[in-house]
């Protein structure tokens, strides 16, 4: 199954649970609803690539597959936590991952991941540049000053813009 893939405009959990324990290629889900509807199987498909539209605020609640290929944030926009926690997630990956940042703005929400300006982003910001990233290829290519903040000090091997 790896040959296909599927774009989800609107789904249900009934309709991901379809796809669990898959080798499907590539799974495009058009905004943030289907993303969560896809928590309890995402973890179980194998050698996948995840793309993401839509708007992405808070913690990145994703549970990413162990051997997630690419994840591609294709259009929209997120929160730097969101992104930051994403980018934390991707450095637990034991190989290679891409993270294809195509058209997406990073709002900063008052709460800026490279700032310290309170407890809960110092905290993340630190993690974030205690993990590992070499393992993560970056490519940007729309990218503004926040996003480039995200990734300053950060051990990312590669970033393309």
């Amino acid at each position: 199954m790896s040959n296909i893939e599927i774009f989800v405009k609107n789904g249900i959990k009934e309709l991901f649970e379809i796809f669990r324990d898959t080798s499907i290629g590539i799974l495009n889900l058009r905004n943030a609803d289907c993303v969560s509807h896809t928590s309890d199987i995402l973890p179980t498909l194998s050698k996948i690539d995840i793309t993401l539209h839509g708007i992405y605020t808070g913690h990145c609640a994703l549970q990413l597959p162990a051997s997630l290929n690419c994840i591609r944030l294709l259009t929209g926009e997120c929160s730097s936590e969101w992104l930051c926690s994403l980018l934390i997630k991707l450095s637990e990956l034991d190989h290679t991952v891409k993270c294809l940042l195509w058209d997406i703005v990073v709002q900063s929400d008052g709460v800026d991941c490279g700032a310290d300006s309170n407890a809960h982003v110092s905290n993340l910001r630190s993690k974030l540049l205690s993990c590992d990233m070499s393992n993560i290829v970056i490519v940007v290519k729309k990218g503004r000053k926040e996003l480039c903040e995200i990734f300053r000090d950060t051990s990312i091997r590669v970033v393309s813009m």
